[in-house]
């Protein structure tokens, strides 16, 4: 009986202490993660402080034809603001696209100091304008110099226009060269009116409305008014519902001739 008194006298003290452990355990664990957790960010703060861990490489890719990588990365040093945590990598990139010939460009980080971009270069379609080029994918852009693009079709519009413009000129180029003919320039006015001005110095109006039906009548009727020797066509406006009228070249002993004709009718 005195053994098993004792006993249960020893069980109960140790139940505390068991219980107690019980408690412990996950508390401490809890304060381990915390610690580890509070160095960790400390760690991360200490290390995106500016001056810490400072990017010293800079690394340019792409197939480049008009832009040099050694300007690309004056471009960043001169815009990096930070380390390697630190660094604001959206302002690096904006800086880099504000160049003129930057289509695109993407920057990542590589430990424990370098910074790895590719850029891809903007791909010149037509001059815009008076000061500019537009892209394949109706990108305006102005690079310091154009007499390299002299020989490019002129397109011009309004402010935003550059895509109907772009698209506007690329399905009417294939048309004009099926019938031998150059295009030199677009144009949508302000009043959206559209021109087109062809190599010799064929000018057509199309006006604003229905371009599309009156674009495939001018390819149409082309070849007719083109087709005599001793006079040719200086200027077709488009902008009739059931005809065009015709300005023909001066000839060398006459004065200019201006005829309107019905579509309806053989030319």
């Amino acid at each position: 009986m005195a053994v098993r008194s004792t006993t249960r006298k020893r069980q109960q003290k140790k139940q505390p202490l068991t219980a107690l452990r019980r408690w412990f355990a996950p508390a401490g664990i809890v304060l381990l993660m915390g610690i580890l957790m509070g160095g960790a960010g400390y760690g991360y703060h200490h290390l995106s402080q500016p001056g810490r861990l400072p990017l010293r490489v800079v690394e340019v890719g792409g197939e480049l034809n008009r832009l040099r990588p050694e300007e690309i990365q004056e471009t960043v040093v001169d815009a990096i603001d930070g380390g390697f945590f630190s660094c604001d990598m959206h302002k690096l990139r904006l800086a880099v696209l504000a160049m003129p010939w930057v289509a695109d460009v993407s920057i990542r980080r590589i430990w424990p100091d370098r910074l790895s971009m590719v850029v891809s270069e903007q791909v010149p379609l037509a001059r815009w304008g008076v000061d500019a080029l537009v892209s394949v994918d109706a990108s305006v852009f102005r690079p310091q110099s154009l007499a390299d693009f002299d020989g490019l079709v002129r397109l011009s519009g309004p402010q935003g226009s550059q895509q109907r413009v772009v698209a506007f000129f690329q399905a009417a180029v294939t048309a004009a060269l099926s019938r031998e003919l150059l295009v030199r320039e677009i144009e949508l006015d302000e009043r959206r009116h559209w021109w087109l001005r062809f190599d010799g110095g064929l000018t057509v109006s199309l006006g604003r409305e229905n371009v599309d039906r009156r674009l495939a009548q001018f390819f149409r009727v082309y070849p007719r008014l083109a087709e005599h020797s001793t006079r040719q066509p200086e200027r077709i406006d488009m902008r009739y519902e059931h005809g065009f009228a015709v300005r023909w070249k001066e000839p060398a002993d006459g004065d200019r001739v201006a005829d309107q004709v019905d579509s309806r009718e053989k030319v």
